[in-house]
């Protein structure tokens, strides 16, 4: 995992953002491990691979506290930097339905070099897989052509999740996106990710544009309706959602990325890993145990196998 590991400060129950100037109270709050490749370091390592992690941290209380908990996870942490920068912090602002918006403060995420990432795919040859994720909270520094590139010659799979920029989507960034398209194996945005840089509004069409462009194909994370891949070849598989009670949507993507991954490291087809994506999400989002997932329970929502669409 490349990307930004930072503490989330969620605030639950909002039910609309009040007026500048003014204050509204929350059921309840939690502060807990984030960042996107925080999370799905923290997941594929509960699935039980072996999961390696580059990001920084701060030399703080909370940086401490993030170290420690992706150490406990099993986590390798000889690529987590300690940075002189402070540790950094996501507000997320929760509304009943599970649905969010996150305000962050970047600190020790802006901290990891393009340098520290090259050198470490050097000394870790054996990955098989790389996910760059996270990517418009990352420094500038962070030249993913670079990366992608270096993966590849070391035989991994390569991934990219962007996130939404925290510009927007301008011309220049889009530009910039899909100028790293034709290095990456599996592109991983949401609907709204793929809908914002494609500018077609129906997930199947925005997909047809960014598969054309990958090495393998790309997946298309639409929340409660499930998941879309489409390979290079033009094969679709649609999968429908899990109907569970969320606590909260936070991570449920990274979360998804960290099933799909472990899938391709088993050398299942596409199928079955967006099936177990969608489980693993599904069970994050409405369990007890958080990015700590379970086996028990991602096999209990496997096995209605009537879900799937093909």
């Amino acid at each position: 995992m490349v990307g930004n590991v930072n503490i989330d400060l969620l605030m639950k129950s909002l039910p609309e953002l009040p007026a500048w100037g003014t204050e509204a109270l929350v059921e309840s709050y939690e502060e807990r491990l984030g960042g996107c490749a925080g999370n799905s370091a923290l997941v594929l390592a509960a699935l039980g691979e072996e999961t390696h992690i580059v990001a920084a941290v701060g030399e703080d209380r909370l940086g401490r506290k993030l170290t420690a908990e992706l150490q406990q996870a099993g986590v390798r942490l000889d690529g987590l930097k300690r940075s002189s920068q402070a540790t950094g912090v996501s507000l997320s602002l929760n509304r009943p339905d599970g649905e969010r918006l996150f305000v962050t403060y970047p600190g020790s995420m802006l901290d990891t070099s393009c340098e520290e990432v090259m050198n470490y795919l050097r000394r870790a040859p054996y990955c098989k897989a790389l996910l760059l994720t996270g990517y418009f909270l990352l420094s500038p520094d962070i030249h993913a052509k670079e990366i992608f590139r270096a993966a590849s010659e070391l035989g991994m799979v390569t991934l990219f999740d962007t996130g939404w920029p925290t510009q927007d989507w301008s011309p220049e960034i889009r530009e910039e996106i899909w100028g790293l398209l034709p290095l990456v194996d599996y592109f991983l945005p949401n609907e709204l990710e793929a809908a914002a840089l494609t500018g077609k509004s129906h997930y199947s069409e925005a997909a047809g544009m960014l598969a054309a462009q990958c090495r393998r194909g790309v997946v298309i994370k639409r929340g409660r309706e499930g998941s879309c891949f489409l390979g290079r070849d033009g094969k679709e598989i649609n999968t429908t959602g899990y109907e569970v009670r969320v606590k909260d949507t936070v991570g449920a993507g990274d979360s998804f990325n960290a099933g799909f991954i472990y899938g391709l490291l088993q050398d299942w087809p596409a199928a079955r890993c967006i099936e177990l994506g969608n489980a693993v999400a599904a069970s994050v989002i409405s369990g007890d145990a958080g990015f700590h997932v379970l086996w028990n329970q991602v096999h209990q929502l496997l096995e209605d196998s009537t879900r799937f669409k093909g």
